[in-house]
């Protein structure tokens, strides 16, 4: 059995990595065990800390907190590192991007890199022009969009000053959550959209704004590229990878479409349990 403990496992409804899994690996389900076997796995969001079941488990260091901490200068997620330095204690440990290995150094373990995987099936190109004709948007306007919350690592701040030096551009503003959502001015802002609704917005722009402040692509930066969207990435802040022009294919090429990720993370949850 492989056993999937997220944090939460869809806050907003949407398909994400846990409840793909949960559909799409053979013998797993959302749920903590209460007894292991030999042939069981578990995966473990950082976030909730020690497992009861160390040497079953994979601990999932997906969190951005370390660089939010080194960035920001802030004390108050220490309680959330302290669980995340917890669930170090499982016998494997996983990131999703090489560039949050030097957070993790101390562990002295080795830490391995796996996507999280982005479903290329919802997220993919669709007609620019059918897409502006539905949501109201000029087809010969340039377009930017722009995916987050006001939180500083997103960059909000930064958007805006880009959008006042660009007055060219218009603007799709996605907002993550209302509790979160800020406001352009001009833009068309849209909040707490469905995914197909998301992907069809990606589709009518012509640019995404990458402007957070932390190294590592958020998970809405790799969808916009799953839609073939090309990345302006301000600022000097190293990231993953440089996309190219057709950044669909990068994705491809990474392995972080669903279908590549899906081979890649049972042949890795199988050979933990063999090698256990």
């Amino acid at each position: 059995m492989i056993y999937l403990e997220p944090e939460v496992a869809s806050g907003l409804g949407e398909d994400t990595f846990w409840t793909w899994a949960a559909r799409e690996f053979p013998n797993s389900r959302i749920a903590s065990p209460t007894v292991v076997t030999n042939s069981d796995a578990i995966l473990r969001y950082s976030t909730k800390g020690r497992s009861n079941f160390p040497n079953h488990t994979i601990g999932l260091l997906w969190e951005l907190h370390p660089e939010m901490k080194a960035k920001l200068g802030s004390n108050v997620w220490d309680g959330i590192l302290a669980k995340i330095d917890q669930c170090s204690s499982a016998a494997k440990l996983t990131v999703t991007s090489s560039l949050m290995l030097p957070y993790y150094s101390h562990y002295n373990k080795t830490i391995d890199v796996l996507p999280i995987g982005v479903n290329t099936d919802l997220f993919k190109p669709y007609d620019k022009g059918q897409m502006r004709a539905k949501y109201g948007i000029p087809v010969g306007r340039r377009v930017g969009i722009w995916c987050g919350t006001t939180h500083p690592m997103k960059g909000f701040d930064k958007l805006q000053t880009w959008a006042a030096q660009n007055p060219d551009v218009l603007w799709i503003i996605v907002w993550k959550t209302r509790e979160e959502a800020g406001h352009l001015n001009g833009a068309l802002n849209k909040v707490l959209v469905p995914q197909q609704t998301l992907a069809e917005l990606m589709s009518c722009a012509d640019f995404f704004l990458s402007c957070g402040r932390l190294r590592p692509f958020f998970m809405v930066e790799w969808e916009a590229m799953a839609c073939n969207v090309p990345m302006v990435i301000l600022g000097d802040t190293e990231k993953d990878f440089k996309p190219s022009a057709s950044p669909r294919d990068d994705i491809f090429r990474l392995g972080w479409d669903r279908h590549t990720a899906k081979n890649t993370w049972l042949s890795y949850i199988t050979q933990f349990i063999a090698n256990r």
